[in-house]
């Protein structure tokens, strides 16, 4: 059960195809620069990409925008996903109702054409078949309905509505060739062409326009890869280590069971012998012990799928959002069953072998001669069976490790330095165009219009309001190192925040020198820049930084001065490596009107520092933002502590399953070690019982048992932290920062506590043999 559970959730977000038309031809486009890994496409690179290539059938592209929803009762903000006319068919997906953008809508004087998703069409207008030619009031513009999407219809974001992405091709962000308003390319190779040629061929384009624009396109180069792979990359590493910990549980099970059948083998020799006297071959025996073997495993999946129904239910209820992908939910499908019924198979014949092999030996003479004397017989018995245990100690021991590991790391997590005060922090969302076609300076106004009616809320010792926050949304932005040649090799990303006076403070965020952005700081002064430690620390080590200047993109200056320096703060997540290490501060009112127009804002994120219950402040901060614009909704509101919990909700659900696992784990190995153990007291009776009546006390003939199963235990340990070792090292290469294999302690902890645990299920059946009664013992022998 506990494994087919697993590999539901391992088949729908790393092997199910994606639910599009031949999905491994479909390439996901994006690019990177020296000092980061991925990065999304300038709108003009992708221009040139679709028109240059000679590899993709179809290259079609993606943004995202937050936008406001009127005239269908209360405002709602939504994401809203940017396509180009040419996406669907490049996913091979039609509307399920009314059709698809047509070209001439995918340009900035085209008309407004918008898709509802089918979970927007059944909540907001009942599933209404005639809902194609309706108008829908966003951003106070009227768009005209064209299509309903299929149910079940996703790509990368969670959106709700659909328009085309070339309306937007003429704002500034769109047009700048160095700016990156989240486009995402998706292609389709044509026939014939390998993900190489294609890489190549985006390659030749990308040199290409570093030549024509070398300030502009930089140091950028295309990144491909199929969109399966980079869809499931976040997911793949914690799912396969949930796998290989399911299938130890799974392996040692099948060895207790394979210990139970060594055990029957024996008490079956005798019938296996007059079967074989009267005519039976060795083949025919084995096949009906492997028949009786495999039956039990397949009694034992079946039971298993049922628990694997509610195993399910436990995954999607415990696991992040994205589980599943874009192929759809958890399910018991085709697959799931079929790798149910291999497993269930191949564990009733891997482990159903070794006694039916046992079980069917032929040698007459010499098995009748050891089920008289039966001490061979049960040495070579015991053997195995100590093996099957040695095997089990190993595997739990591995297990216990990677747990105790995993769980360490995520206390570490929780414990980890994150720069700001999370606790009585409030975020709100704003809208980040409240006037659609308006300068960012009128948007301002009503941000900070709201801003002052939230601080004049009792109990709101803080607030100020960002384009981006910690662990919630970032903004790369490039700037020159000083004392460095200026060349697009040379220039570094950091992570950026336009924030307004207070934003700072309001987090919490410790100022080490200079100062922070007040009232004065406002619009039509000289922009200063507030960069963060590791800035500093990197590029003035021996100086002071306040007063230096750095060549920046944003400010419109040949190069902005620093006037303060604050703590880091963590922007990935709290258990996630820091790619991008520093961080840099504007005052967004003091940005020229082109640096505001070209930065992306999906939405503005108000935070509010309080005091009281976060109860008082909710109802009041609604009421605030309402006078500044009734007509703008107030979104994403909660504790902030939320979004440091959801940075973990991964790293959480898989500490808490690998622990149960290697619960189950122990506690299987424990039963299997006290089986073998009170075997090894009824195999070694005659022996035992010459001991006693030789005067051997009662201290010895524990110490004697208890060695001989702490020898099991110990080969297992020992084992077993090998092997977690070699797991542990490959954790943290797929899971940077998760685990700390070098961690001597757990090592010493699982060890020590499975040693005692080990002793404990020695010393019972250690105990019984102490009352062997010699007579019996030896009329026995």
């Amino acid at each position: 059960g506990l494994n087919t559970s697993i590999f539901s959730a391992v088949y729908a977000s790393l092997l199910r195809p994606l639910p599009f038309s031949e999905p491994d031809e479909l390439m996901i486009v994006l690019e990177s620069q020296p000092d980061i890994e991925r990065l999304a496409v300038p709108y003009p690179n992708y221009l040139d990409y679709k028109a240059e290539n000679t590899s993709f059938e179809t290259l079609g592209a993606m943004s995202v925008a937050g936008m406001t929803v009127t005239g269908l009762g209360n405002p709602e903000h939504l994401l809203v996903e940017l396509h180009s006319h040419d996406l669907l068919p490049a996913f091979g997906v039609e509307p399920a109702l009314g059709r698809a953008f047509l070209p001439e809508e995918d340009a900035p004087s085209g008309a407004r054409a918008v898709l509802l998703q089918h979970s927007f069409w059944t909540r907001r207008f009942a599933s209404d078949p005639d809902v194609v030619g309706q108008k829908l009031t966003i951003d106070s513009n009227e768009w005209t309905i064209v299509g309903v999407m299929p149910e079940g219809f996703k790509t990368l974001f969670p959106c709700e509505l659909l328009i085309p992405l070339g309306t937007r091709a003429a704002e500034p962000l769109f047009r700048d060739r160095a700016a990156r308003p989240e486009v995402y390319l998706i292609g389709r190779l044509k026939d014939g062409v390998s993900e190489a040629q294609a890489r190549a061929d985006l390659l030749a384009i990308s040199d290409g326009l570093a030549q024509r624009f070398p300030e502009e396109h930089g140091a950028s180069r295309p990144l491909l890869r199929p969109l399966q792979e980079e869809l499931a990359e976040p997911l793949r590493g914690g799912l396969l280590l949930l796998l290989a910990a399911v299938t130890c549980v799974l392996l040692i099970a099948a060895s207790n069971v394979a210990n139970l059948m060594l055990e029957r083998a024996m008490t079956r020799q005798k019938e296996m012998l007059v079967r074989a006297a009267l005519g039976s071959g060795r083949w025919r025996l084995i096949r009906q012990l492997l028949v009786e073997s495999v039956l039990l495993a397949m009694i034992g999946g079946a039971a298993g799928l049922l628990l694997a129904l509610w195993g399910v239910d436990l995954l999607v209820a415990m696991g992040p959002r994205t589980l599943g992908g874009l192929s759809g939910p958890l399910t018991i499908n085709g697959p799931v069953l079929l790798y149910t019924l291999v497993v269930a198979l191949g564990t009733g014949l891997l482990f159903g072998l070794w006694p039916a092999l046992y079980a069917s030996r032929q040698d007459l003479s010499q098995a009748l001669k050891e089920s008289d004397h039966h001490a061979s017989a049960g040495a070579s018995r015991l053997r195995a069976r100590g093996l099957l245990v040695v095997g089990e100690v190993a595997l739990a021991v591995a297990l216990l490790i990677v747990a105790v590991l995993s769980i360490r790391g995520l206390n570490q997590a929780h414990q980890v330095e994150l720069g700001f005060e999370p606790q009585r922090l409030l975020m709100a969302g704003l809208s980040a165009t409240p006037v659609p076609d308006a300068p960012p300076a009128t948007a301002m106004q009503f941000w900070d219009e709201a801003l002052r009616n939230v601080l004049a809320i009792p109990g709101v010792e803080a607030a100020g309001w960002s384009a981006t926050a910690p662990l919630v949304t970032d903004q790369l932005e490039q700037f020159l190192p000083p004392g460095v040649e200026a060349s697009p090799e040379n220039m570094r990303s950091a992570i950026t925040y336009l924030v307004s006076p207070g934003f700072i403070e309001t987090l919490d965020v410790p100022l080490l020198a200079g100062r922070t952005f007040g009232s004065q700081d406002v619009a039509g002064t000289t922009p200063g820049l507030i960069v963060d430690q590791e800035f500093a620390d990197a590029f003035f080590p021996d100086q002071n930084p306040i007063g230096q200047r750095v060549r920046d993109k944003l400010s419109g200056l040949p190069s902005v001065e620093i006037i303060g320096v604050v703590g880091h703060v963590r922007q990935a997540g709290a258990d996630a490596p820091e790619k991008i290490p520093y961080q840099m501060y504007y005052a967004f009112a003091q940005l020229p009107e082109t640096s505001q127009q070209q930065v992306r804002l999906i939405f503005i994120h108000m935070v509010v520092r309080f005091t009281g219950s976060i109860e008082d402040i909710i109802e009041p901060l609604r009421s605030a933002v309402a006078a500044a614009d009734p007509t703008q909704p107030v979104f994403a509101l909660g504790p902030y502590s939320d979004h440091v919990d959801r940075s973990l909700m991964a790293r959480r659900s898989i500490g808490g399953l690998l622990g149960l696992f290697a619960a189950l784990a122990l506690v299987l190995a424990v039963i299997g070690l006290s089986a073998v153990m009170g075997n090894v007291v009824v195999q070694r009776t005659h022996e035992l019982g010459v001991r006693i009546a030789l005067g051997a006390q009662p201290r010895a003939v524990v110490g004697l048992v208890i060695r001989q199963g702490m020898t099991l235990v110990g080969a297992g340990i020992a084992i077993g932290m090998l092997g977690a070792y070699a797991l542990s090292r490959t954790i943290a290469t797929l899971m940077p920062g998760s685990v700390d294999e070098t961690d001597l302690t757990s090592y010493l902890a699982v060890a020590l506590g499975l040693g005692v645990i080990g002793l404990a299920a020695t010393y019972l059946p250690a105990r019984r043999a102490t009352r062997v009664d010699p007579m019996v013992a030896l009329r026995q022998g």
